[in-house]
């Protein structure tokens, strides 16, 4: 009823120009921000896009008509100018690369979608990330067994996040490793400095290449209910 209280407001607003032509709103010249604040005097309810005031696209000049065509849209649903993944690779092209490599999330095929993980329209983490409905990282809304809680809790995943030792949109590494050597990015947080004390690979460790995979050994690293060290109970 709210919505439609305001779109009657809107009507009424629109009816007092008198068939005054200059008092129609053109989006021809106008600005971002002017174009969004037209559309959220409607489009303002639910948290959908509460946040787009704040939102990289705005802060970039990328107004709701730049997705959206409300008289020629390609696509139905929400009135979008394209069919997406494609519409957000116009802009977005660092990550058509990452998504065509060899190990990579399903967007091109259609399993996920950008929106999935991603608030076109604003929010409070970076990169316009969702939560889950727990307010944890939007990775375990499918990824839920990797979520916890643990009693031994991995701390690059509450610090970083799973992007620490992941790139979500693809990689040429399995698992979507950020490197080609489990160990090497072990190591990226794992090893000897000045200031951290004592190495991290105990002599005892044996460095064979086919030994060099930490998580031989270290396999629950994404958190433990057994092990401070992470091993499999």
């Amino acid at each position: 009823m709210a919505r439609l209280r305001s779109l009657s407001r809107s009507w009424e607003r629109a009816c007092r120009g008198g068939g005054d032509k200059s008092k129609i709103f053109t989006f021809k010249n106008a600005s971002a921000k002017e174009i969004s604040d037209r559309c959220l005097t409607c489009h303002t309810y639910g948290e959908e896009h509460s946040n787009f005031s704040r939102s990289a696209h705005l802060q970039n000049n990328v107004s709701c008509i730049d997705c959206h065509s409300p008289h020629a849209a390609k696509e139905k649903q929400f009135l979008m100018k394209e069919k997406t993944p494609q519409l957000c690779y116009g802009c977005h092209q660092e990550v058509k690369q990452q998504i065509n490599c060899p190990f990579r999330h399903k967007v091109n095929e259609g399993l996920v979608q950008c929106n999935d993980c991603h608030n076109p329209h604003g929010g409070f983490l970076s990169r316009q990330l969702r939560v889950t409905s727990g307010q944890d990282t939007g990775c375990f809304k499918c990824h839920s067994d990797k979520a916890g809680p643990f009693v031994y809790e991995h701390e690059a995943v509450k610090v970083e996040g799973c992007a620490a030792c992941h790139s979500p949109h693809g990689t040429s590494n399995p698992r979507l490793l950020k490197r080609a050597q489990v160990n090497l990015l072990c190591l990226e947080c794992h090893a000897f400095s000045a200031d951290a004390g004592a190495p991290a690979i105990p002599t005892f460790h044996n460095q064979a290449q086919k030994y060099q995979a930490c998580t031989m050994c270290h396999a629950a690293i994404h958190g433990s209910n057994s092990s401070h060290v992470f091993f499999t109970p």
